[in-house]
C-alpha cells in the first residue's frame, strides 16, 4: 500500500494505532477501481453470454413476507438449476437504494419509481385479503360490508390500501385494536389470537386460512391488488446473470392476464 501511495503521490489511508480508514482521495480511488472491476466483470459476462449459462453473484432485495413465501423457494430452485450462480437474499421492508447499495434486483410492492436509471419488470399482482379468527367473529359478528369495520377492532390497517379500496375519509372511522404493530408477523399472530381484523397479503395468510386459524371476510368487496415489480438499473440489463434472473422471475411470478 505504501508503494501505491508513493506512486500516486497521495495518502490513501488514515492510520492510527486502533484503526485504518480511507482518506477522501482513497475513497475516490476505491470507487474508480471498483468501476474498472465492474467493467471487467461485465466483459467476462458478455463472453459467457454466448454459452447461455448464468453464473456469478446476485444480490436480490425484497420485502420479508414475499421473500420467505416466494422468493426464497424460487432462489433455491434457481441455484439448483444453475450451480454457478450465488444469491445473496436481503429481506427488508425498507426501501433500498439500488444505486448506492449494490442491489442487482429489488422486488418491490407498489408503483415503481419515476426514474430514467431504473427499469421495472412487472410481476404477478400482490393480492390482499381481510381476515379475522373464528373466535373473534363469533364474539363480535362478521362484517357484511366495508362500513361495518367501523364497529370492529382493526389491527394496523394500511391507510394507503384503505384509500384505494374506499373513499379517502374511510380510514378516519377505523378503530385500532388494542394491539398495533409494524411487524407483519405480529399483526398476523394478533388476528389468530382474536385481537381483531387484519388486511394482509393472501400468500402470507394462506396457511392460516387453510387450517382454519383465520377466516376470510368481505369477499364480495375485493381489495385492490397491489403491483409487484422487479427493479434494476438500466446499465445492469446487459449483465447475463441479471437478465437470466429477470426472465426466471417473470416465469415464476407471471403477470395475470
Amino acid at each position: 500500500m505504501k508503494l501505491l501511495e508513493n506512486n500516486l503521490k497521495t495518502q490513501l489511508l488514515n492510520r492510527t494505532t486502533r484503526r485504518i480508514s480511507l482518506t477522501a482521495s482513497g475513497g475516490e480511488y476505491y470507487h474508480h477501481c471498483k468501476k474498472v472491476l465492474e467493467l471487467v466483470d461485465e466483459g467476462e459476462e458478455r463472453l459467457r453470454n454466448d454459452q447461455l449459462i448464468p453464473s456469478g453473484q446476485l444480490t436480490i432485495s425484497c420485502p420479508e413476507i414475499l421473500g420467505k413465501k416466494r422468493i426464497l423457494p424460487f432462489s433455491l430452485n434457481y441455484m439448483d438449476r444453475f450451480p454457478a450462480t450465488h444469491i445473496h437474499l436481503s429481506l427488508t421492508d425498507r426501501l433500498v437504494d439500488i444505486m448506492r447499495e449494490d442491489i442487482d434486483i429489488a422486488i418491490r410492492i407498489g408503483e415503481p419509481p419515476d426514474s430514467t436509471d431504473i427499469i421495472a419488470r412487472p410481476l404477478t399482482d400482490y393480492e390482499l385479503v381481510a381476515c379475522a379468527s373464528a373466535s373473534y367473529l363469533e364474539q363480535f359478528g362478521t362484517p357484511e360490508k366495508p362500513e361495518d369495520l367501523f364497529k370492529h377492532q382493526c389491527i394496523s390497517l394500511n391507510g394507503s390500501i384503505l384509500d384505494q379500496w374506499q373513499t379517502t375519509s374511510f380510514k378516519e372511522n377505523i378503530k385500532n385494536s388494542r394491539l398495533t404493530s409494524d411487524s407483519s408477523e405480529v399483526i398476523k399472530q394478533g388476528a389468530i389470537s382474536g385481537m381483531g381484523i387484519i388486511i394482509q397479503a393472501k400468500m402470507f395468510l394462506e396457511d392460516a386460512i387453510n387450517t382454519g386459524l383465520l377466516v376470510p371476510i368481505l369477499e364480495n368487496y375485493p381489495l385492490p391488488a397491489r403491483k409487484l415489480n422487479a427493479l434494476y438499473l438500466r446499465k445492469k440489463y446487459s449483465s447475463a446473470r441479471v437478465n437470466f434472473m429477470l426472465e426466471a422471475l417473470q416465469e415464476a411470478l407471471p403477470l395475470k392476464k
